[in-house]
């Protein structure tokens, strides 16, 4: 599994939004290559605003980002670049009046795909979700689940080299969450860099091969999962996290909710 230095780094990172608040103060972290990363931590400590500095979206209020070679990303939003990062949110906007086949040719488009690729990294795609039967319905007729597994899809479907994803077990079926983590790990797998937000810690150490514990805007910890817990004598994740922070971990955000 190639780890060959970070696909990202984040460096003394500070971000402050409006009236006072600071939602990142001072953060390192690295998201090494070829390494599922699971980042935790209770609402509002600044596991998304992370995620979107990462993406490019956020600039630094403070400190340095490096994003697959190009420091700070969000200063230099070329589009080759834009085309190297899968920034998956929570929220899912997909057009209820289109298949699911025409929002997947939709984002490979939007993402640069060459037309002779699409029709196979579509196939691809659906087949990794498991909705390729479901592709010519029109997505209002598809569950809340079926739609969470697009999402997804369509978020990587330009196989990005760097993909974030923000509580994306949110709403998925059981199913539908043992087909995401078995795509992020193929993902990490082939070297891509892979980095998640989620709530769901039994399923982080099953399958993340790296986690970073995150308490009001700074990292506590970072490393493998079965090291941490061992190094510190928890059990189990969820007893790490509560040792570590004195906190209970996040439920799912509401929607609107960018911390």
């Amino acid at each position: 599994m190639p780890t060959d230095g970070p696909g990202a780094a984040a460096r003394g990172v500070v971000h402050n939004f409006g009236r006072g608040v600071r939602a990142l103060a001072g953060v390192d972290l690295d998201l090494p290559r070829g390494t599922v990363t699971a980042l935790l931590g209770a609402n509002g400590a600044g596991k998304t605003t992370l995620l979107r500095v990462f993406a490019g979206l956020l600039p630094p209020t403070a400190g340095s980002v490096e994003v697959l070679g190009v420091a700070n990303p969000a200063g230099r939003r070329s589009r080759e670049l834009r085309r190297r990062i899968g920034y998956i949110p929570q929220s899912a906007a997909l057009d209820p009046e289109m298949t699911g086949r025409e929002i997947l040719d939709l984002f490979t488009a939007l993402y640069g795909v060459g037309r002779g690729e699409r029709p196979a990294r579509i196939a691809e795609l659906a087949a990794a979700f498991g909705v390729a039967s479901q592709l010519d319905r029109p997505v209002s007729d598809w569950s809340g689940g079926q739609r969470r597994r697009l999402h997804l899809a369509a978020g990587m479907i330009h196989d990005p080299d760097l993909t974030l994803l923000d509580e994306p077990t949110a709403g998925l079926d059981p199913e539908g969450n043992d087909l995401l983590w078995a795509e992020l790990e193929r993902r990490a797998g082939a070297g891509g860099t892979v980095a998640v937000v989620t709530h769901d810690l039994a399923a982080v150490e099953r399958h993340a091969g790296r986690v970073a514990i995150l308490d009001r805007g700074s990292v506590v910890v970072a490393g493998a999962p079965q090291e941490l817990m061992a190094e510190h004598g928890c059990r189990s994740l969820l007893h790490l996290f509560r040792h570590l922070t004195g906190r209970e971990p996040s439920a799912p955000r509401p929607r609107g909710d960018r911390r």
